[in-house]
């Protein structure tokens, strides 16, 4: 009867502390989701056009490139229009660069907000990332209005882009915590990551298509987990299928070591930004 007893306590216990977690992880995910909030409404409170940058941005980058590579160089990526093949890979590539970039100075920018409260750190650049996304869905409204205004077709097969976001998304939130722990202790990571982030665009295929390069080069920019996402986020979208299906492995095995890696080097330094900041 004894053992009975304890055992219903036990189990009670247990169901208790889970809850107390529980109830802590929605908290934790709500001031993610304000962090987030607050983030977008501070980066476009004081300008005039707002949230239209997120569209302006792309749609400038896109008609100036599709100006140089299209009209000028001719450029083929037939049947599709450069415009649209370019701001395909832009539109994609700028969720993983504005994420990154955001995220490095999410730690570092904060110290008051640190010094008030405390929550985990690591909220902080997963709010800085979902901000982005948040960017990102407006200009991937200026791909599908591009898409209709040049009647691209698009295959079923899109229905994959949510999946494979959601890699991109674990990638860039596993660089994204690397860059802002290391950002507390040396404040170049930013000038770094800016550097390294205009290296990573052209070694992407972003404005230019694989097919036509030798197969040595091909396997060297697929297996860059970036430049393999994005080429399949195209293909998806307007060829129907992949044309390179075994690197989309290489892609998500990088993205469990980059965010396993990121969270890990995170905590690692996290007890260093009292004494650093």
């Amino acid at each position: 009867m004894q053992n009975a007893s304890t055992s219903t306590i036990r189990r009670w216990e247990w169901w208790t502390r889970l809850a107390k977690r529980l109830q802590g992880a929605g908290l934790w995910v709500e001031l993610t989701r304000n962090l987030a909030s607050r983030d977008v409404e501070t980066r476009y409170k004081h300008s005039l056009l707002g949230l239209y940058w997120a569209i302006i941005n792309p749609l400038v980058t896109a008609a100036i490139f599709g100006f140089v590579f299209g009209v000028i160089f001719h450029v083929s990526t037939k049947p599709i229009p450069y415009v649209v093949f370019y701001l395909g890979g832009l539109t994609f590539w700028n969720f993983f660069a504005n994420g990154v970039m955001s995220a490095v100075g999410s730690v570092s920018g904060n110290a008051a907000l640190l010094a008030k409260i405390y929550f985990p750190r690591i909220v902080l650049p997963t709010a800085a990332v979902l901000a982005r996304f948040i960017d990102f869905l407006f200009s991937l409204g200026v791909l599908v209005v591009f898409i209709l205004l040049y009647r691209v077709p698009v295959h079923w097969t899109s229905l994959w882009i949510p999946g494979i976001l959601m890699i991109q998304m674990f990638f860039t939130l596993g660089i994204g915590y690397m860059v802002a722990a290391l950002n507390v202790l040396y404040r170049d990571v930013t000038q770094l990551m800016g550097l390294l982030l205009m290296v990573w665009l052209y070694f992407s295929p972003v404005m230019y298509r694989l097919s036509g390069h030798p197969q040595s080069l091909q396997i060297i920019l697929l297996i860059n987990p970036v430049g393999a996402m994005i080429e399949l986020e195209r293909n998806v979208i307007f060829t129907g299928h992949v044309l390179h299906p075994e690197y989309l492995w290489v892609a998500i095995a990088w993205t469990g070591f980059v965010f396993l890696g990121g969270i890990a080097l995170f905590k690692r330094v996290e007890p260093l930004f009292a004494e650093v900041m």
